[in-house]
């Protein structure tokens, strides 16, 4: 009897099969996509491209929890100026973008109310800011893009979002 007992625990946690044989890893909230959210962020990149700015880099994507904020750091230089633009699916009711320096000092904020956020920013010195994205109001997937362009091109950033809402359908349903 009690050598079937030390056989049994000798057995536990012991498997022939491979850990996670045959599962695919979850999706992280980057991967997910919304339509609505893809369609916002191009319309509103297609009018920044028309003011002679360029994307700078890649779109980044994500989900936030209301009240979250997600952090990415971007090298910016004099010389240029710089547009972030932010979009969040339906069920974000308000999303909010900030700019810090190197020393934590926020440089510039979005001063839209509403799923979509949009900024410019021209430097005064070269260096590693910070581009925060937050969910003030709701909760779901969001996308940001950064674009970089001359000094000296005077536009308004509520004309780009502006030109965003016909982007997409009101009876459209957005499920993120």
């Amino acid at each position: 009897m009690l050598a079937a007992i030390v056989l049994v625990l000798a057995g536990c946690g012991t498997s022939t099969a491979a850990p996670d044989a045959g599962i695919a890893a979850p999706p992280r909230a980057a991967e997910f996509r919304s339509p609505r959210v893809d369609t916002m962020l191009e319309s509103a990149s297609r009018v920044i491209r028309t003011r002679g700015f360029t994307a700078d880099g890649d779109a980044t994507r994500g989900f936030l929890l209301e009240q979250a904020t997600e952090v990415r750091s971007t090298s910016m230089r004099t010389g240029s100026c710089y547009v972030a633009l932010g979009v969040g699916s339906s069920a974000m009711r308000e999303l909010d973008l900030r700019v810090f320096d190197g020393d934590g000092a926020e440089v510039a904020r979005d001063a839209e109310q509403g799923p979509i956020a949009a900024l410019r920013f021209c430097p005064a010195q070269n260096g590693t800011y910070f581009v925060a994205v937050r969910a003030s109001a709701g909760s779901g997937l969001y996308a940001t893009r950064t674009f970089r362009g001359p000094t000296g091109i005077a536009f308004r950033v509520d004309d780009v979002l502006r030109a965003v809402a016909p982007a997409v359908a009101p009876t459209e349903r957005d499920p993120g």
